[in-house]
């Protein structure tokens, strides 16, 4: 990116405030179809919640979203179109599961449980995915149950359902790490769209044949920044926009560094980060509460960096289930040419371990945290994975600009705020992965959304505007 030649006032066709994958593909579409447009980025950077953290010589690891899967056509088409390369998530070897202080070491997609646990697994998996079919993912809260399921949380759903405590220990722990979010937190009726759009449960939650099949090489920071690079002066960093004006000439955006004027602006935010602004005239009442009742789940990324990767030779594929304090899922995030062996797991979601139960040391120590990484990766790989090279985390809950890492629906706030949204309100549209029907939460929402709002703008760019009454 160069830096833009700033004046007081600037006039494009479309404001779009946000530099993350969904502000920067809207940006692109727009461009791409002849319409001037500038960047507004409150942070001082782009790739909202993607960034890549340096491991050394060379070599990076995501420290935001960083898996795509089959069935995501929108990303994969805009990574070729960038010509950036995916490889395979590894999972050749064996995987750990481990439970009440025993590992136990499996090959395949199912852990080494007793028939009942099975049964009782897949007696919920069935249920969630018959649920999720019956639920239109353009309009959710008009699903027949949708005010019951809506009422309650997949986390006290899987309460009164799971018949065994295990079961619900791993069908808790798969949909806890997707959503970055304690599943008591979270609508039923929102996760049951959340896995129609996403092709089902065992897609959402699976590594191979699922949305954690592959990463991207050099990092998923690369995709926004091969856009901005291509944009230019045309993305504004470190201007955080205050307030969003329209009336019936256009939209004025006011920002730390600049003000813009422009026909139509694209709000690619979170609604919970969109609450930061002022809106001229007021914003429709279900758009506003939507904005204040927004949460978004925290994780942090821990990575345990080695000179190798060791548990390879162990006939390993680096990865883990268990019960352990904090690292409850495990994951191989090494580099595709394996020059160094990187471990990745999460912390901030409910396992066995969540925010209620871990003491304070561990939540604001970073060295705390360290160790207790260390002792459990060393439960699960042996003696070699208390001696990493190096150590790294990424927090998302203290991030300034962003409100958490994926965003959720409290009960309720379906039905009550159906699809405030994504709806346009006069010039001003709504893009970013939370306003996806297919793919909510996933780059693939990301990329879907940027283009749906790019879309509604490059319709109504061509016909006189209609702001008479703000929808």
């Amino acid at each position: 990116m160069t830096e833009q030649n700033l004046t007081a006032q600037h006039t494009v066709d479309v404001a779009i405030i946000g530099a993350g994958v969904s502000g920067l593909t809207a940006a692109r579409r727009l461009t791409q179809a002849g319409r001037s447009v500038i960047v507004l980025e409150a942070g001082d950077r782009v790739g909202g919640r993607t960034m890549n953290l340096d491991v050394g010589h060379g070599v990076i690891t995501e420290g935001g979203g960083q898996w795509i899967g089959p069935g995501q056509d929108r990303i994969f088409a805009l990574i070729d179109e960038l010509g950036i390369d995916t490889f395979k998530t590894y999972v050749d070897g064996k995987s750990i599961y481990h439970r009440n202080g025993k590992s136990k070491r499996y090959d395949g997609l199912i852990p080494p449980v007793n028939p009942l646990v099975l049964a009782d697994f897949a007696q919920l998996q069935m249920r969630l995915d018959r649920m999720a079919k019956t639920v239109p993912l353009e309009a959710p809260w008009t699903a027949r149950h949708a005010r019951k399921w809506d009422s309650t949380t997949i986390g006290h759903w899987l309460d009164a359902n799971a018949l065994t405590e295990d079961a619900k220990f791993m069908l808790t722990l798969g949909l806890a790490v997707t959503n970055a979010e304690d599943l008591h937190w979270t609508s039923l009726l929102v996760q049951l769209a959340r896995i129609k759009g996403a092709g089902g449960f065992e897609h959402m939650v699976n590594v191979t044949g699922g949305a954690q099949e592959s990463r991207v090489v050099g990092g998923t920071f690369r995709i926004a920044q091969r856009m901005a690079d291509d944009l230019g002066a045309a993305v504004v960093l470190e201007s955080p926009v205050t307030e969003i004006s329209q009336n019936s000439d256009g939209v004025t955006v006011r920002s730390a560094r600049i003000d813009v004027h422009a026909d139509r602006v694209i709000v690619a935010m979170s609604p919970a980060d969109a609450s930061r602004i002022n809106f001229t005239p007021d914003l429709p009442t279900r758009r506003s509460m939507l904005q204040r009742r927004w949460s978004s789940g925290s994780e942090s990324k821990l990575f345990a960096v080695y000179d190798r990767p060791f548990w390879r030779e162990q006939g390993l594929n680096g990865q883990a289930v268990s019960d352990l304090p904090v690292a409850n899922f495990v994951i191989d995030n090494s580099p595709p040419d394996a020059s160094v062996g990187i471990l990745l797991t999460f912390m901030g979601t409910a396992g066995s371990g969540c925010l209620q139960s871990w003491p304070d040391e561990l939540l604001d120590n970073p060295d705390a945290r360290r160790d207790a990484v260390l002792a459990d990766l060393t439960t699960l790989f042996g003696p070699q994975a208390a001696k990493p090279i190096a150590f790294l985390e990424k927090d998302w809950a203290h991030e300034p600009w962003i409100n958490g890492c994926v965003g959720s629906r409290a009960p309720g706030s379906l039905t009550q705020y159906t699809d405030a949204d994504r709806r346009p309100v006069g010039r001003i549209h709504w893009a970013g992965t939370e306003t996806a029907t297919v793919n909510q939460g996933y780059f693939d929402g990301a990329v879907s959304a940027a283009e749906r709002a790019a879309a509604e703008v490059l319709d109504r760019l061509r016909v006189p505007n209609r702001l008479g009454g703000l929808s």
